[in-house]
């Protein structure tokens, strides 16, 4: 086999691209030919000349955009996975035709708009087994009995109109959280949304995105905001704990109480507690509104901490009274929110006179009977009965061991008490006003027994009415304010009519004793209360025979 011998190029030439492909040329031309080559590449493609650089500038900005993006996609990615919990399969409670039918019939009767009546629940979760916590299919449960009960649920927004004056919306409820838990996000939201519901969650801001996975984290607390069904309010920043209040460690609650220095070995002045407290609160306003949501205009107390809790001595129950008497958290917040109360302010005019609102709590063990049974005893209802003497069940305030037949002349049990109280629908009687009440009170005695008619209850004056065989008094507030002689006899008929400060009575239609408050009206409404009372074990009780109540006629004037 013969091998060719590679041709060899002519020594005077070389091979060039010069831009059309590879081509001889001669070694003679080939400075000036390259030369032309640079200036031809400016014509001839991309990327060559004078246009190489911005091109390689826009293509590296454009790898770089995308590079970015991706790397931006992949942080957000891992920041949700990371802040953000997986929401559990929606649930659904099991329930009867017969619980259907028995939710319904509880909201018979009862106004169809009527001042909203709050709710507080604290965390829904399958996994927890606190008292304060439902499982999903208790709280579908509770959701349901609401819905079937014809109640409606209130947005914050819509709540804080009707407390600032705003119309009387329809039967509705305020569904409250408190502690900001991760469940609400993982197992509520879903029950929340099924019903078309709204919730309000009273935030701990100082504890989200910490504590995982028993608080919510930020962007859980913006989806939830976002999405339309949640508001979000205070709960303090970090003051939802006890801490030590004196120098052997009694602990007390953080917001109600002057704490322990144990570097300095002192309590804290009280212009130190309130530098700390209004520290807080401030910034529980700031973490809420710096995540996009709206300034909170309502505050839950921790642990309900309110001035009839009795810590460790009087300074600090008068420090509770300044708290809540709108020294502090009033000045942050129009409404803060209680579950316990010496006076039980449900959603109301007086309740917004006076800045405070009480709750109906809401715990694992409560039936959903049991809670609109409480939802109802706080629903306002006109001052309007015949006989309420034999609505027995909407008493309050009985003495122990000391039934409500005592009100009627029967004898007490041994050993009960020689003195019986009782308000009527303390609860829903609030913002009672411009009506009449008038009782016949029998059995009187020869000065061993007296019965007593008040109204205003639980207002800031109370008025009553004391009734002998032979003598009338007026107390307002507890003090004696009028006395009348009265036609000795052991039956006297009293009446006593409410309008807004004046307060005029009449006994046995010609008796009369009159009272003008000079506090503000809305402070001054509330109820009736009925009393019963024996100088001696074994005396006859006084017998209420009769009692009504009814709208004021204003063309009557009894003063």
């Amino acid at each position: 086999m013969v091998l060719k011998r590679k041709r060899r190029q002519p020594v005077d030439s070389v091979v060039h691209d010069h831009g059309f492909g590879p081509e001889p040329c001669f070694r003679i031309g080939y400075a000036e030919t390259s030369g032309n080559d640079r200036s031809r590449g400016r014509r001839h493609g991309w990327g060559r000349g004078g246009t190489q650089w911005p091109v390689r500038i826009l293509l590296g900005a454009l790898t770089l955009s995308v590079v970015v993006a991706s790397g931006a996609a992949g942080i957000e990615r891992y920041l949700y996975l990371k802040y953000v919990a997986p929401q559990a399969p929606l649930v659904r409670a099991k329930i009867s035709s017969a619980d259907i039918r028995s939710w319904e019939e509880q909201g018979r009767g009862l106004p169809f708009r009527a001042p909203p009546v709050v709710l507080t629940f604290h965390d829904v979760n399958k996994n927890n087994t606190s008292p304060y916590a439902l499982t999903p299919e208790a709280f579908d449960a509770q959701l349901t009995a609401l819905e079937k009960a014809g109640y409606r649920t209130l947005t914050a927004k819509q709540f804080n109109h009707y407390m600032n004056g705003g119309a009387i919306p329809r039967r509705s409820v305020l569904i409250t959280f408190d502690d900001g838990t991760g469940g609400l996000w993982k197992y509520a939201d879903r029950i929340l949304a099924k019903h078309r519901m709204h919730g309000t969650i009273f935030a701990i801001t100082g504890s989200m995105d910490k504590h995982r996975p028993y608080y919510l984290t930020w962007r859980e607390i913006e989806r939830m905001y976002k999405s339309g069904r949640w508001d979000f309010q205070s709960h303090t920043r970090a003051m939802h704990g006890r801490e030590p209040v004196d120098a052997v460690g009694t602990e007390g609650a953080a917001l109600a109480n002057r704490l322990w220095l144990p570097a300095e070995h002192r309590r804290e002045t009280e212009a130190e507690y309130q530098a700390r407290v209004r520290h807080d609160l401030q910034g529980s306003i700031d973490d809420i509104v710096n995540h996009g949501m709206p300034a909170p205009r309502m505050f839950a107390v921790p642990f309900s901490a309110g001035p009839d809790q009795e810590n460790i001595g009087s300074q600090d129950i008068q420090e509770l009274k300044a708290l809540q008497g709108q020294r502090l958290l009033n000045g942050f917040f129009p409404l803060v929110m209680t579950d316990h109360s010496s006076i039980p302010l449900t959603a109301s005019r007086r309740a917004a006179a006076a800045g405070t609102v009480q709750r109906v709590e809401v715990f694992a063990k409560t039936t959903p009977d049991e809670m609109l049974s409480n939802v109802a005893r706080m629903v306002q209802v006109a001052p309007d009965m015949d006989r309420p003497l034999y609505d027995v069940e909407n008493w309050e305030g009985r003495q122990s061991h000391t039934g409500f037949d005592v009100f009627l002349g029967e004898p007490a049990p041994p050993g009960a008490p020689r003195y019986a109280k009782a308000d009527y629908r303390p609860k829903s009687s609030v913002d009672w006003t411009d009506y009449r009440t008038t009782a016949i009170i029998g059995r009187l005695g020869n000065g061993t027994n007296q019965a007593a008619l008040g109204v205003r209850t639980n207002s800031v004056e109370p008025v009553t009415v004391v009734v002998t065989q032979n003598r009338a008094v007026l107390l307002v507030d507890g003090y004696e304010v009028a006395s009348r002689a009265l036609d000795k006899a052991s039956e006297h008929t009293v009446t006593i009519e409410v309008r807004r400060q004046a307060t005029a009575v009449v006994i046995d239609g010609r008796v009369k004793m009159n009272h003008t408050s000079d506090r503000e009206a809305a402070t001054l409404s509330g109820g009736i209360t009925i009393r019963s009372g024996i100088n001696h074990e074994g005396d006859q009780w006084p017998a209420f025979q009769a009692l009504t109540i009814s709208p004021r006629d204003a063309t009557k004037n009894l003063g």
